[in-house]
């Protein structure tokens, strides 16, 4: 039996848009079952260890905002960090999507639930051929927020026969981990065109055009196509 795992993060909330600037998002990333990373994943674990750091989860804005358990370290560790995702992100064998809302088209809960559903709606018929090479499909989801939870149950369940949710924790899955990599460049992606990068993460990318050229640009050659 082929099995498609589906790793999901997102960026934003269900809150009133405080900001015209707002964005919601919700990045999937696919993972063939049949191709083992337990290789991957090993080497990025021994490589952390190696370097002395103490974590299970590299957690992406708080690290480039050197924010909660990441504030002890120095930037030049927490670029090492970084990187070290990034190369583990594109040596697995996956694919990605992320679904993007503008806040400013869904100010409400209503509205906001509404265009998520749309969206993801879209995705799964755009890739249905994609999807339909698969006899089972593994949802990975921390169940962060609620409403996406439901949002994301009833969807897939409607579109697909055999579909497995799985609460799960990215302290333990690599894959969630690269969706909130992944997640937080798209965001990134977004605030760099329209000039609105924070002071941190200007200072974090601070090599002219790093962020583009390394990882933005490297992220876009994986999406699904």
């Amino acid at each position: 039996m082929s099995e498609l795992s589906i790793f999901i993060d997102e960026s934003g909330d269900f809150g009133e848009a405080k900001a015209t600037n707002e964005y919601y998002l919700v990045t999937f990333v696919f993972h063939n079952q049949t191709n083992n990373i337990k290789s991957n994943v090993d080497y990025l674990y021994n490589s952390i260890k190696n370097m002395g750091f103490n974590i299970d989860y590299i957690h992406t804005l708080p690290i480039i905002r050197r924010e909660d358990v990441f504030a002890n370290y120095s930037i030049d560790e927490r670029r090492s960090l970084i990187y070290k995702m990034l190369n583990f992100t594109l040596k697995c064998p996956i694919k990605h999507a992320t679904v993007k809302i503008n806040r400013r088209d869904a100010e409400t809960k209503l509205l906001l639930a509404g265009k998520i559903s749309k969206e993801i709606t879209k995705l799964l018929q755009d890739y249905e051929d994609y999807f339909a090479g698969y006899d089972k499909l593994i949802v990975y989801y921390d169940n962060g927020q609620r409403e996406l939870s439901t949002i994301l149950n009833a969807i897939f369940s409607v579109h697909f026969t055999s579909v497995e949710f799985r609460n799960a924790s990215p302290q333990k899955y690599r894959l969630l981990q690269v969706a909130d990599f992944i997640c937080s460049i798209e965001l990134l992606k977004i605030k760099r065109l329209e000039n609105r990068l924070s002071k941190s993460e200007k200072m974090f990318f601070y090599k002219p055009n790093e962020l583009k050229k390394t990882f933005i640009k490297a992220i876009d050659k994986i999406k699904l196509q």
